[in-house]
């Protein structure tokens, strides 16, 4: 659950710079709308690159979990077919 905090405060904190910049050097030419489009769509593209890292491991936790999951779910079934 760390790595998805950390993920997503990544995400919003590369979204709110992308905006920021935007903001200082389009706020004379565009309204808010088609900025905040504009940086949605250039922080998801940056977010690919510059938080590789960070989406790793937070799929490497993700499968981790999983495979826990898998595994209890396992041991219950085991333990039932043998009652």
């Amino acid at each position: 659950m760390k790595e998805f905090a950390i993920y997503t405060g990544l995400r919003a904190a590369l979204f709110a710079v992308c905006f920021a910049v935007l903001w200082f050097a389009l706020n004379n030419w565009l309204s808010i709308f088609p900025l905040l489009l504009i940086a949605l769509i250039v922080s998801s593209i940056l977010s690919i690159f510059v938080l590789r890292a960070a989406r790793d491991r937070l799929a490497g936790s993700i499968e981790q979990r999983a495979a826990r999951i898998a595994q209890r779910m396992e041991a219950a079934r085991r333990a039932e077919d043998d009652d």
